[in-house]
């Protein structure tokens, strides 16, 4: 009895070095979809993470029309960012902005506005870029 090969066959090297470039890339893609995602809060008024959408300004000053809910001069949104992107560890926050843990958490009597937390559906979308990007690498 002989062992017959069918189709290319199972190509260990060429399998082990494709899962490691896609170690060294999958975190940096759910990071920065994942970054681009709850940025795109900051256009919507919320509604990017499970706490839904954020709660409307009380002052109807003049200076707020047309300006979305956190964004005054936009540093908070501007400063959101990958802060490290790492297989089994990826994080998202601010390095200069002293505020933005009071906005997402609501704390010292601010309204809860969560920019940044818990998301169903972002969680899907990582999990469909993560098995698109698995099932190349086994060429399936």
């Amino acid at each position: 009895m002989s062992i017959k090969r069918i189709g290319k066959g199972f190509e260990f090297q060429d399998n082990l070095r494709k899962f490691g470039a896609f170690k060294q890339s999958a975190p940096k893609v759910i990071a920065n979809n994942s970054l681009n995602w709850f940025l795109k809060g900051f256009r919507t008024g919320g509604g990017q993470t499970d706490a839904g959408k954020w709660q409307p300004r009380k002052s109807n000053a003049k200076r707020n029309e047309g300006r979305a809910i956190l964004v005054n001069t936009g540093a908070l949104r501007r400063d959101f960012q990958v802060i490290k992107a790492v297989f089994g560890q990826i994080v998202l926050g601010t390095k200069r902005i002293p505020y933005a843990i009071r906005h997402n958490e609501g704390l010292n009597g601010m309204p809860k506005r969560e920019f940044a937390g818990e998301s169903k559906e972002l969680n899907k979308q990582n999990e469909g870029l993560l098995t698109k990007m698995l099932n190349k690498v086994m060429n399936i």
